[in-house]
């Protein structure tokens, strides 16, 4: 329960700075703006919750999940907050990161 735990809060860490990473990418100042810098050091918190998950669990298996949980979100995210196309592309790259989920299991 604890390991869920940790490896939901590093999605969730992750997606939050892929959003605003997102947001900078939008902007003419990019780089330099602040919701880059904020997306940025979003992505340093989630490595002390891997150096615990690491301890307990092979790096496959929360590998596997973490990816195929960010795809799923990322791709939502995409399309309902971006207005990003789901096509075809997408549609395959989803059902494989499930079927890496259920082969892991």
């Amino acid at each position: 329960m604890k390991s869920s735990l940790i490896l939901i809060a590093i999605i969730s860490v992750t997606l939050v700075g892929d959003y605003l990473i997102k947001l900078a990418s939008q902007r003419e100042a990019g780089l330099v703006c602040i919701t880059f810098l904020a997306g940025a050091l979003l992505y340093a918190l989630p490595a002390i919750g891997w150096f615990y998950l690491m301890r307990s669990h092979s790096l496959a298996a929360i590998g596997v999940f973490y990816s195929a949980t960010t795809i799923l979100i990322l791709v939502g995210l995409g399309y309902f907050v971006f207005n990003e196309p789901f096509g075809r592309r997408e549609l395959v790259g989803v059902s494989l990161a499930i079927a890496a989920v259920v082969v892991m299991h």
